[in-house]
């Protein structure tokens, strides 16, 4: 990878200097003089920043909606997840005024346990400490 980073910043630099840098001062028939060179590699390279300036918007914008923030203030709300490995995750939702614990995996999804609203005013770990 740094190889090619390398030979990137030597070709930036060749396209900026021009061939007269290079100790060759004449020009091919219909290509450009070295004084012409610096033009357009400059909006090259800006059209460059400029689409990768984009895509990184758009990144961030899919991002976003992966997230789940566009689900909130509905019926139902993804309170918290956790994920468990490559493809498996354990997620609480709420619904109302209950809470569920499902499982996600891709076999599909398990509902875990369910809180009442009078149970999901006890702490968690009262529940685990019931649970054992």
């Amino acid at each position: 990878m740094a190889q090619w980073i390398k030979a990137a910043a030597c070709l930036a630099l060749w396209m900026l200097a021009g061939p007269s840098a290079a100790g060759t001062d004449s020009v091919v028939a219909g290509g450009l003089s070295s004084g012409e060179l610096l033009g357009p590699a400059i909006r090259t390279i800006l059209s460059l920043t400029a689409v990768l300036a984009v895509l990184g918007a758009c990144a961030w914008f899919v991002q976003r909606l992966r997230s789940g923030s566009h689900l909130k203030g509905g019926l139902i709300e993804i309170v918290s997840g956790v994920s468990l490995g490559n493809k498996e995750k354990v997620v609480l939702i709420r619904i109302g005024d209950e809470q569920i614990v499902v499982g996600v995996s891709p076999a599909g999804m398990t509902s875990l346990h369910v809180f009442s609203e009078s149970a999901s005013k006890q702490l968690f770990s009262e529940h685990m400490e019931q649970a054992e």
